[in-house]
């Protein structure tokens, strides 16, 4: 059996697609997303916002709550 490069390498190229292929995981906070917005459009900030989710028993570092923010605000 002979080498064939240009096929193993189209192979090679299609293992990466579904390797490197992002895998999409809720967040946490989705579940809560229009009280923490409305929160946040109040002026409440970002610590006060993660005890507020602590409250409701979600345990969340700040800065996720800071980016999660910045994504859906």
């Amino acid at each position: 059996m002979t080498f064939n490069a240009k096929a193993e390498a189209l192979r090679l190229k299609n293992e990466k697609k579904l390797i490197s292929k992002k895998r999409f995981k809720p967040s946490k906070l989705d579940k809560h997303k229009q009280r923490l917005l409305a929160l946040y459009e109040e002026d409440t900030n970002i610590a006060n916002l993660q005890r507020w989710l602590l409250r409701k028993g979600v345990r969340v570092h700040w800065t996720t709550v800071k980016r999660w923010v910045g994504k859906n605000a």
